[in-house]
Formats: structure tokens, sequence, C-alpha cells
């Protein structure tokens, strides 16, 4: 943890630098470019090594394929000839191919985590893909769009439930490993670390359905890889969305200390909160090498807390870092915390908590399902089971975002059914509530005090699901916390 620690610094330093640099360029066209070409190495460069040989320059160009095909079905203005799209298009090539051909002077990797692929193999590839980037956006007309999302929607989403599921990422990894000429027996899940898909994969799908669902959305092939991969956000989000990145991309502004500055305070209470705060609280935290080490209630509750504590710290000092470091360029993320832990209900935890994932989730999955389940009219179902399967299906798929395993699943419905308790306990006393806090305020203080500590007990009861790998761990630490046997 240590070396992943001082690579986190040591790229935030970097990333800082080149920002500071690229934002003093005057002309915003110019400034783009520059940036584009940073997002381009970033996938490179950021991509940590793989025992899939090749690989750790393979995962960043299918990265890059999924973006530029993704951009020729979904994003390409079509009122402008293909040839205007050029200038982007050469650009993003010509960076590609100069990651490639570093493979001619180093044995170790320059960009990359290894030395690059054989130019036999990789100058092929790169004159298919642009062959497919631009077939494919010559024939996504207005009439054959739609399927053509579709399929695209479609297969982001099996190769995210590939990379999350164990067995099927084990498969994978054999089946690539046979492909490299190395042995399949040595095959594992944890070979397939493809640097921030999940992510990148949000970015993909909340296009590629907008546009399976008939609606425009026009942006050029440097700008939508820039979204896509910009190196702040690549690897931890935020999730922002590509119109609401894209116009603060193309905003005119002068050069702003003041906006800067706010920046590096930003990015310093991120390092604060990873560096002093986070890993202070990693040395008590549980984790799934010492959950069978605690004898007492009072310890494991105080390791329970740590680890709470130290999982805010940790992803909200990286969403710090990632927007303050936006903030250098002038470009406004979207937050991602907003003080969870004093949230006196869990439906308000979650409004706070990794915000651009609920909102993603909420927009993509739990409005249209609702949607559709009140459209059910023969016969209709009670609103209360519309409430209590929405939330367990939004809720277990993001259990499932973070990993096809038991324990994931668990942690999500455990957080549903918190969220369905929560709306029919509020849709009974809210009344009462309203009427507490006028005519009591002190009684209603005391009320939400106590609402705040019953939320956080409730989320880091959870958190048991999240860390421990097997369910029988969960119980067995769960028994520790109520006073059983160890």
């Amino acid at each position: 943890s240590g070396v992943l620690a001082f690579m986190l610094l040591s790229n935030s330093l970097v990333l800082l630098a080149l920002f500071l640099l690229i934002r003093l360029i005057p002309e915003l066209r110019w400034r783009k470019r520059a940036l584009l070409v940073l997002s381009v190495l970033a996938v490179f460069y950021f991509q940590p090594a793989v025992p899939i040989r090749n690989f750790d320059f393979w995962f960043p160009l299918i990265t890059i394929a999924l973006t530029l095909i993704c951009w020729g079905v979904c994003c390409r203005d079509r009122s402008l000839p293909f040839q205007s799209h050029l200038p982007d298009l050469v650009l993003i090539f010509f960076v590609v191919l100069m990651v490639a051909l570093t493979r001619l002077v180093s044995y170790k990797g320059i960009l990359t985590a290894s030395r690059p692929p054989l130019l036999s193999q990789s100058l092929p590839v790169l004159l298919v893909l642009a062959a497919l980037t631009a077939s494919v956006s010559l024939a996504s007309r207005e009439s054959s769009q739609r399927p053509l999302a579709r399929a695209l929607t479609i297969l982001i989403l099996a190769l995210l439930a590939a990379l999350k599921t164990p067995f099927a990422a084990q498969q994978l990894s054999a089946v690539l490993r046979g492909v490299s000429g190395q042995s399949a027996d040595l095959a594992a899940a944890a070979d397939l670390r493809w640097l921030g898909f999940s992510y990148i994969a949000f970015r993909l799908l909340s296009v590629s359905i907008d546009a399976g669902k008939g609606r425009k959305l026009t942006l050029n092939a440097g700008d939508f890889l820039t979204y896509v991969c910009f190196p702040s956000t690549l690897s931890a989000g935020p999730i922002d969305r590509a119109d609401r990145f894209c116009k603060e991309l193309n905003r005119e502004s002068q050069l702003d200390t003041g906006v800067m500055a706010v920046g590096l305070q930003r990015i310093g209470q991120g390092l604060f909160k990873k560096f002093i705060l986070a890993d202070t609280l990693t040395m008590i935290t549980l984790s799934a090498g010492n959950f069978d080490q605690f004898r007492s209630a009072g310890w494991a509750w105080l390791a329970l807390c740590a680890f709470s504590f130290q999982l805010y710290f940790d992803f909200s000092g990286y969403s710090d870092i990632a927007i303050g470091l936006a903030k250098i360029l002038e470009i406004s993320l979207p937050e991602n915390f907003n003080h969870p832990y004093r949230k006196p209900d869990i439906a308000k935890f979650w409004s706070s908590w990794h915000m651009t994932l609920t909102q993603w989730i909420r927009s993509y999955v739990f409005n249209p399902l609702t949607r559709r389940l009140r459209m059910k009219k023969n016969p209709p179902l009670p609103q209360w089971l519309i409430i209590l399967c929405a939330q367990f299906v939004t809720m277990g798929l993001i259990g499932l975002w973070h990993g096809v395993t038991p324990n994931y699943l668990i942690w999500g419905l455990w957080n549903g059914f918190g969220l369905f308790i929560h709306q029919l306990y509020a849709d009974r006393t809210k009344n009462r509530l309203s009427m507490l806090q006028e005519k009591q305020p002190l009684l209603f203080s005391l009320y939400s005090g106590f609402s705040i500590l019953l939320t956080f007990v409730f989320v880091s009861l959870g958190w048991i699901w999240f860390v421990l790998p097997q369910p029988a761990d969960a119980l067995r630490f769960l028994s520790i916390l109520f006073g059983g046997a160890s």
C-alpha cells in the first residue's frame, strides 16, 4: 500500500504540473488539443502492469477504441462531413502510434508499464481501428443509429459483467493468456486490471443508452475522448455527464488565479484526507485479513467505525484531488460527497455518498424501472411493492457493480432494504415530524441526533458485507459485534 500511496501522490503532482502548463496556453483551441494529447497518454501511463503479456498496452487501446466507436455511433455531428472530424482523429491515432513506437527506444516501457507489443502486431490493429471508426461513423445514419447504439450498450454491459464476475474474468484471462502465448493454467480473475473501466463504462453507457432512445448529443471526437479519459477522473470518478463536461471544456475564460487557488486548496484537502486521515485509520480498521483476530465487541465496533471513516476519507480524498485538478483548468466537476455521515436517514446518506454514481443509477435504472412498474394495469402493483422492487434492483446493481459476488449483492440488498423501510417510515411520520420541529425544536434536535447515529450504525453494519469477502466471515464478525463467540 505504501507503493500505491507514493504512486498516487507522484501522479497527482505530475498531473498538477501538466495541467498548470496547459492552462497557461492562451488559445482555447490549442489548450484543448494539449489536453486531448494528455488524455490519450494518461490512459496508457496510468494503466498498471498486467500479468497477461502486452495487455498494459492493449487494455488502454481497447478503451480508446470503444470511446471512438461510441462517438461514431452516438455523438458524431452528421450535418458535418466526416472529413471535418479528421484533425482530432488523426491527432488521437498519432499519439497512440507514438506510444507504440516507444518499443524501439526502451526495453522496459516509457509510457506503458512494460514494453509495447511488436510493431507487426500493434500497427495492423491501429489500421483496423481507424477503418472501424470511419466505417461505423459513416454507417450510423439516423435510421440505424438506435440499433447500433443498443448493440454498443449490450457490448459494454457484457464487458463490465465479465470483468466483475470472478469466474468469467478467470476464463477470459485464460483465453487472453492463450492468445498471448502464456500458460492458461495460471489465469486468475485479478489478471484483468483494466484501468478505470468501471467508470469509463458508465460514461459510455450514459451516451449509448440515450442514443438508443433517440436522444441527440453532438460532440466532436476530441472533446468526447477527453470527457471519457479525462486524466484526473479516469480511475475513480466523479462520473460526469458528457454534455455538462464538454460545456465546461469549451467555455472561454480568462486565466483566473483565484479559481486556481481554490483548485490547489481542494487538492491539498484531498491529499490530507487520503494520506493523513485515511492511511492513519488503516492501522486499526477492519479488513479481510484481521477480522478473525477480534475477541471483544468493543474492539470490533472500533475497527468497524474506523473502516467506515477510512473508506470515506480515502474515497472522498480521491474525489477532492480529481475536482481540484480540474479546477486548475477552470473545469468544474460535479461533487461526489456531501458530508454523508451527518445525514439523519439512509435516503439522505445515499444522496450524499458517491453522488454521481447514485444520480446515474437513479436516471438510468431507478426512474425507468419505477415508471414501468407503475404502468402495469392488470392488476396494478401496490405502491409499496413498486418501491421495494425498485430499491432492491437498483441497490443490488450498485452492489454487483463493485463485483459479482454474494457479499456485494448482500451489501446492496441491505441498503435497498434500509431505503425501503425508511420510505415507509417517512411517509407515515412526515407530518408529525414537521409539527415536532415547529413546536418542540429541542426535542426535534435530539431526535435528529439519534437519527444520525442510527443511520451511521446501519450503514456501518452494511460495510461488513462490503469489506469481508465471504458471507460466513461477515456473519462471524457480526456475532462478535453483538457479543457472540468469536
